[in-house]
């Protein structure tokens, strides 16, 4: 299924990389200058950026393959008979590698900082749901694995097409390193992007088990945002704690190396 008849290959994804990277670096320029007279603006503005994959993708399907070229495209991203195996993998698998993480800190002589859910569960249940349409899955996963992962995957191997795409979305995060109170501002840039390419494979592995639906890449975008209020493994903003995040990084890269070496996968897609 293409989306790139009126430009081609490359023109579509280039524009579409170039609008995503455009409004979201936009939005967060003008929220980091304006939050400090007008702070719910500001906070409206850094909320809109993360909606610049998701508007790209929309933008490129709607001018290259029309209105019902649009339609199409959002079913089959909005499958939602895909298995709950799926979901509850994406679901959990993020919990399992931070609670691992933790445990292996704790192990090595560590000391974990009390979890902000513990006696909130109803408000770590209601954080899920934020997280999903406010703090940039929603945005973000109808970009990245709605359109360019397919897209990337008709001209090379899902492999090329997620370490590649895993490099991009890593660089895209890359102004909110400079923005104050943003969870990468106290993040090694090198750490995050071995965990944006990493659970970038995780990502396709995903999305082409479950015929190309996006919301198993909304459930686990959401779980590893949420899980990480819930078991704090993220660095703090002292700095602290990086080894708990980098142990969590190092499992994904050994989930994402598992995946990439996994022959069933290469063969199931061939034969699609």
């Amino acid at each position: 299924m293409t989306h790139h008849h009126k430009f081609g290959f490359y023109p579509s994804l280039l524009a579409f990389f170039a609008l995503a990277f455009a409004w979201s670096w936009i939005c967060w320029l003008l929220s980091s200058m304006i939050r400090p007279q007008w702070v719910t603006v500001g906070m409206v503005l850094f909320i809109a950026g993360s909606f610049g994959p998701g508007i790209a993708a929309i933008a490129v399907v709607r001018y290259s393959s029309g209105q019902e070229g649009l339609h199409r495209w959002l079913r089959r991203s909005l499958q939602w008979r895909v298995g709950w195996r799926w979901l509850a993998l994406s679901f959990f698998l993020p919990l399992a590698v931070m609670g691992l993480a933790a445990a292996g800190h704790i192990a090595l002589g560590g000391t974990i900082a009390p979890s902000p859910a513990s006696g909130h569960v109803l408000l770590a249940v209601v954080n899920f749901g934020l997280i999903l349409v406010l703090g940039g899955p929603l945005g973000e996963e109808f970009g990245w694995r709605g359109y360019a992962l397919p897209v990337l995957q008709e001209r090379y191997s899902w492999r090329v097409a997620s370490l590649f795409l895993g490099g991009v979305w890593g660089i895209w995060h890359l102004p909110l390193f400079y923005m104050a109170d943003t969870t990468q501002s106290h993040l090694p840039f090198g750490l995050f992007m071995m965990s944006t390419v990493a659970l970038s494979v995780l990502f396709a592995w995903l999305f082409n088990h479950t015929q190309g639906s996006v919301l198993p890449a909304l459930v686990l975008h959401t779980a590893v945002n949420a899980w990480g209020w819930v078991i704090p493994v993220m660095v703090m903003p002292d700095g602290s704690n990086l080894r708990p995040y980098g142990l969590a990084v190092g499992l994904l890269v050994a989930i994402a190396l598992g995946l990439l070496c996994d022959k069933k996968l290469h063969l199931s897609l061939r034969s699609r």
